[in-house]
């Protein structure tokens, strides 16, 4: 009973870290207005995920970083996700969905987030190279809008959705884990003939 307890651990170890691939891909986005109007520029680290949604972009599942030095809290969940939805307030329509290897590489509804000063934001595209972001004071009025572009950078790569390979690949710690999991069940089978060859 104690061999197969022993097989059936390595089993389950080995089926765990297996499934250790990455789900999700990180992006700087830049923003630089170029109509001399506030908010003058953001910096924003996103994090998306790495499988088509049902518009066939990718959902952004967190963001940070800052508009004009004023930092980002996070995004504002999207209840229709992928799809177009009002804010609250009905001062915004936003996806939080991104084609970051396409133009434009936000949709026109883009990208709706808080900040620190209490801000909202919504980052936009007018089309494939020209881009709107404006910032509002919840419930009650628009502060400043800009028109600029944008660059996209991706900063923690990922074998996935994104380069247009459906599925994850694990990660280097994953593989490690993975190779550590192989010995220790070579090791228990190992035992095993000994014991057997022993009785």
């Amino acid at each position: 009973m104690t061999r197969y307890s022993t097989l059936a651990a390595g089993a389950a170890v080995m089926a765990v870290l297996a499934s250790g691939s990455a789900q999700a891909s990180s992006w700087l986005l830049t923003y630089t207005s170029t109509n001399g109007a506030a908010p003058f520029a953001a910096t924003l680290d996103l994090t998306a995920s790495d499988t088509l949604n049902a518009v066939g972009g990718y959902d952004v599942t967190a963001i940070g970083g800052n508009v004009d030095g004023d930092a980002i809290t996070g995004i504002i969940a999207n209840p229709g996700q992928p799809f177009a939805h009002y804010s609250a307030d009905g001062l915004f329509i936003f996806d939080n969905v991104i084609w970051p290897t396409s133009s434009p590489a936000l949709s026109n509804p883009g990208l709706f987030f808080a900040s620190a000063s209490g801000a909202e934001y919504n980052l936009f595209s007018d089309n494939a190279t020209t881009y709107e972001l404006y910032k509002a004071r919840p419930g009650a009025s628009y502060l400043a809008n800009s028109v600029g572009t944008i660059a996209f950078t991706e900063t923690h790569p990922i074998i996935g959705g994104l380069e247009g390979v459906q599925g994850g690949v694990p990660e280097p710690a994953a593989w490690t884990l993975m190779i550590l999991g192989f010995g220790a069940v070579g090791a228990a089978l190992r035992q095993r003939r000994s014991r057997l060859a022993a009785a």
